[in-house]
């Protein structure tokens, strides 16, 4: 069964102390959306929009959503993601990032 990955990306630079670790969310090796890193962690993925004029920026196909669940824990997260793919993936039109 598919399931979604995390890869945590540290940061790097002469403030990298200050800065929280960046969790990735992919699918098929591909990043589709985040986790914030500050608690309560929310999920952030890229979706493909119906229109391409509902958010009112026709230069893009995709917009951000947020899930309103909040986590204690990236394994919170990463769980509740996991257990909900198939509702997720059959809801959302999930926008892979071509990077």
């Amino acid at each position: 069964m598919k399931k979604f990955t995390l890869k945590t990306i540290k940061p790097t630079g002469k403030w990298k102390s200050f800065e929280s670790d960046i969790i990735l969310i992919k699918l098929n090796k591909k990043e589709c959306g985040y986790i914030e890193p500050d608690e309560p962690h929310k999920i952030r993925l890229m979706v493909v929009k119906n229109n391409i004029n509902e958010d009112g920026n026709p230069n893009c196909i995709w917009k951000w959503i947020t899930f309103k669940s909040e986590f204690k824990t990236i394994e919170d997260a990463k769980s509740f993601l996991n257990e909900n793919f198939i509702t997720i993936t059959s809801k959302y039109n999930i926008y892979l990032s071509e990077d």
